[in-house]
């Protein structure tokens, strides 16, 4: 008896050590063993959850270590029957065959031979189905929509009435059967530019209707939540909640609500706080009111609850839906618009005289006096940045403005307004055509700017800023 139960024991423990035997390999197996996690544990108890959670390195549940898919996303994808994992980029789906109280069974369902075409894709569950949405793959982004045909095991294309892009910002209802796109966003990599009517159509709102496997025109993006979205290039971290989804969008959470067609914005800084600090929102979902997240490194979850109390409603929507005033409506705001930068023009103008006047003042009596003490600090802490070839970021010119605690629309403003400033001056002194300061994009994100003085004016400001600080 007691040899049974130890060739019993044998067998579990090799079972257990499955995953790691498993990992060594250059390709995936078929089936995976893994241990029952909290965070799984949570997934599973959670009744009548449809979620996409994007998983962390540490968190992943198909183990990668030692084959060509180490560095791959993984993503859950869940509705009330099935939880499938999917392999970003690949098209590899395992779903969970079986379970018991500490060990769940994985099994790869798919036969996918061709990789890397849906890069960023959107996949969710519609009437069973498992459904594949966009993807960038071989320089360009697509709009196709694919089902994972099961008898096959591969994916199927799904004819449409219109490719429509997108990025981040879509939102897959499953009590409705539609994929919400607000705007498109398309990349060509093979084209020097993308034609003037591909652009026109980005602001343009639809919704996929599943059922009629239909793109169906909901109107065009509002203008105000245009100018949000602009200053969002590389939207990513989204929390699907009730109606629509969570996105922070500089420190600012929005909540967009595809259902009623408006969008909320968070009044309370520690509930920005909170998700900012949690940024990525890998190992996040929300269910039946409070949104989840899990620490593999503890193996806690903590929640927060989702409370429009914690939300004020902006008074625009995301889209507006097409009628026949809107030509009138575009016509006056032009005529608006014409008017103001026609003011504003001849303003700047005759700002720039007296500006011009003062300064050539300044020049012949001492250019030591052009500079004021805020620009004076800025130009100090470039040049030294400069001269250990390093440059500056933008927080750090924000501090040395005593403008970091505003919102960032005044704080690029003001940004603006004291760089051009200084580079007017420092041109007039020097009756040179090259500026003081210039900017550059971050090599490891270039959606960030950092600025630095240009080496061949170096010594020149020196001498100007040494004239300064000695008068």
């Amino acid at each position: 008896m007691s040899c049974v139960k130890n060739i019993l024991f044998i067998i579990f423990l090799n079972i257990l050590g499955l995953t790691q035997i498993n990992a060594q390999h250059t390709d995936l197996d078929t089936v995976y063993f893994v241990k029952k996690t909290p965070f799984l544990e949570k997934i599973l108890s959670s009744q009548g959850l449809y979620a996409n959670i994007n998983l962390s390195k540490d968190n992943n549940i198909i183990p990668g270590q030692g084959t060509n898919f180490a560095e791959y996303s993984q993503e859950i994808i869940k509705d009330e029957k099935n939880l499938y994992v999917n392999l970003q980029r690949t098209g590899f789906v395992f779903i969970l065959f079986n379970q018991n109280d500490s060990i769940l069974e994985f099994r790869r369902i798919d036969r996918t031979i061709n990789l890397n075409y849906n890069i960023g894709c959107y996949n969710f569950l519609y009437e069973d189905q498992l459904y594949s949405y966009g993807g960038y793959g071989f320089w360009k982004t697509n709009g196709h929509l694919r089902q994972f045909n099961v008898l096959d095991k591969q994916w199927d294309i799904i004819p449409l009435n219109k490719e429509i892009f997108s990025n981040g910002y879509r939102w897959y209802s499953n009590k409705e059967g539609k994929l919400f796109v607000p705007f498109q966003d398309f990349e060509n990599a093979g084209l020097k530019s993308i034609p003037q009517d591909q652009l026109e159509t980005k602001t343009e709102s639809y919704y996929l209707d599943l059922k009629q496997r239909d793109w169906i025109k909901l109107g065009r993006l509002d203008p105000s939540i245009k100018k949000i979205l602009e200053e969002d290039p590389n939207p990513s971290g989204f929390i699907s909640v009730q109606n629509g989804c969570l996105h922070i969008i500089n420190d600012e959470i929005y909540y967009f609500d595809f259902i009623e067609n408006k969008i909320y914005k968070s009044i309370k800084p520690e509930y920005n706080q909170f998700f900012i600090r949690r940024i990525g929102l890998d190992n996040t979902f929300e269910s039946k009111g409070n949104i989840y997240f899990y620490y593999p490194s503890t193996g806690k979850i903590e929640s927060v609850p989702f409370n429009l109390s914690n939300f004020e409603l902006l008074n625009f929507p995301i889209w507006r839906r097409n009628t026949g005033s809107d030509k009138y409506v575009a016509f006056v705001l032009l005529f608006i618009l014409i008017v103001f930068f026609i003011t504003r023009f001849f303003k700047q103008k005759i700002q720039q005289r007296i500006v011009l006047s003062q300064l050539k003042h300044l020049k012949a009596k001492s250019v030591s006096q052009a500079f004021v003490g805020t620009e004076i600090s800025l130009i100090d802490m470039l040049l030294q940045a400069s001269l250990a070839n390093e440059k500056i970021e933008i927080h750090q010119i924000n501090h040395v403005l005593g403008i970091k605690d505003k919102n960032v629309g005044l704080q690029k403003k003001v940004r603006s307004d004291v760089i051009n400033g200084i580079n007017d001056k420092y041109q007039i002194i020097t009756n040179g055509p090259n500026p003081l300061i210039v900017s550059v994009r971050k090599e490891d994100d270039k959606r960030f700017l950092e600025y630095f003085i240009l080496p061949s004016e170096i010594k020149e400001i020196q001498k100007i800023i040494n004239k300064s600080k000695n008068n």
